[in-house]
């Protein structure tokens, strides 16, 4: 192929992908052209590889469809075809995970795929995540408070009872604040988050698991709590007399079973297939709303599929949220089942008040000396379609459910 030959070959490429592009954005010719500070005639010749390669008209088309220059030359073979993301524990998670690696590969028509990499000697979640924004993984799946080294305020969601009811949280995931404080600033450090639905449920309910019953927030002073490693979440324990321990995910089971802690605030979803209560045979049981997953992506790599591969990555994700969330649930119940027969479980169905009353105190102190975490406390308030209620205060929409956990949130890798 002499070289006028293989210049019209990157004209056409080049042209087809911005077309592409265009259309994938649902962006009419004259709307791009003039975004980019092209006239249409010169647009349309570039989309039909009619014109001559021009740096700087590229670079500008680039930026207005958010692409790096270097996805226009990107030949097929170029293309990622594997992405490598995180595993999880035994059970209904890994179950829905597995499914979403089908579904991924159905959807890309095997152009794409999942590949599952060992969880247990990558450290903790925040470690994780910047693994994931250095792109030495690509997918991360993961409770938003796991991002928190990237965004800071995301710590708050550590706290219980941060949000009144699961439709204050999803008017907030939907928001126009939940971009401008969480989403863009993620995609800034390389992490694209691709929920559009944010219907990844990491189970039904939190739970407080201890050798000995817990009903109220008096009852946990001087005992040793698990922790992940969070300002906010060690000083919430240390204001209610507990002394938090902080110890990684990969270490949780084995320290709580050589009884390195006393209070193990965890996923209810996760007690039998990690064999906890084979220590603990108290469960507290107490109202609060559980966690949404983030889906994340590696951003360059992200950036360096096709469009037809990145909507179907995020429709992957839609279909597997909701298989996700009906497998934990399905779960649930049997694992529940399961504990009472095997380990003796007592499963304590706690008034939640006096846990609410604690947590509105404690969040109003530590909400006042972190200002990242009131903006976001304020966004989450004001979401659309969302009265804008007191401060963590009591809620009775946490009536109609007898088991979700006020314990603050639990780290545990996909």
């Amino acid at each position: 192929m002499n070289s006028s030959t293989e210049e019209m070959a990157v004209r056409r490429q080049v042209g087809t992908k911005i077309r592409e592009l265009r259309l994938a954005a649902e962006m009419t010719a004259v709307t791009l052209a003039r975004q980019a500070g092209l006239s249409q005639g010169q647009l349309s010749k570039i989309e039909t590889g009619k014109a001559a390669i021009s740096i700087a008209a590229l670079t500008e088309l680039c930026r207005v469809l958010g692409r790096p220059l270097s996805y226009l030359f990107q030949k097929e073979a170029e293309i990622p075809r594997v992405l490598g993301t995180m595993t999880t524990v035994a059970g209904p998670e890994s179950r829905g995970t597995a499914w979403f690696a089908e579904e991924v590969a159905r959807r890309s028509r095997g152009r794409l795929s999942l590949v599952p990499l060992k969880a247990n000697v990558l450290g903790t979640q925040t470690r994780q995540a910047a693994m994931l924004r250095e792109g030495l993984i690509d997918l991360f799946i993961e409770d938003l408070p796991a991002f928190r080294d990237l965004v800071p305020a995301l710590d708050l969601l550590s706290l219980p009872y941060v949000f009144r009811d699961a439709a204050e949280q999803a008017a907030f995931l939907q928001s126009g604040d939940f971009h401008r404080w969480v989403r863009q600033p993620l995609i800034e450090q390389g992490v694209r988050p691709i929920n559009r639905r944010w219907n990844w449920r990491r189970g039904l309910e939190w739970v407080i698991l201890a050798t000995r019953p817990i009903t109220h927030p008096d009852q946990v002073r001087g005992l040793r709590v698990r922790i992940f490693e969070s300002a906010l979440l060690a000083k919430f324990w240390e204001s209610l007399g507990a002394r938090p321990v902080v110890i990684p995910w990969p270490r949780v089971r084995r320290a709580w079973l050589r009884g390195e802690v006393d209070l193990l605030p965890t996923h209810k979803a996760h007690l039998y297939p990690l064999g906890f209560c084979r220590r603990g045979r108290f469960v507290s049981c107490l109202n609060d709303v559980a966690p949404v997953l983030m889906v994340a992506v590696n951003e360059a790599r992200h950036a360096c599929l096709p469009p037809a591969l990145q909507a179907g990555l995020a429709e992957a994700c839609d279909e597997a949220g909701d298989f996700f969330s009906a497998e934990v649930a399905r779960a649930e119940p049997e694992n529940e089942t399961a504990n009472v027969r095997r380990y003796g479980v007592s499963y304590l169905d706690v008034d939640p008040q006096p846990w609410i009353d604690a947590s509105r105190r404690v969040a109003e102190a530590l909400i006042a000396e972190a200002p990242t975490a009131r903006t976001l406390w304020e966004a989450i308030k004001s979401a659309p379609g969302r009265p804008r209620p007191i401060l963590l205060s009591s809620r009775g929409a946490h009536a109609q459910s007898c088991c979700h956990s006020a314990a603050p949130r639990d780290e545990g890798s996909l």
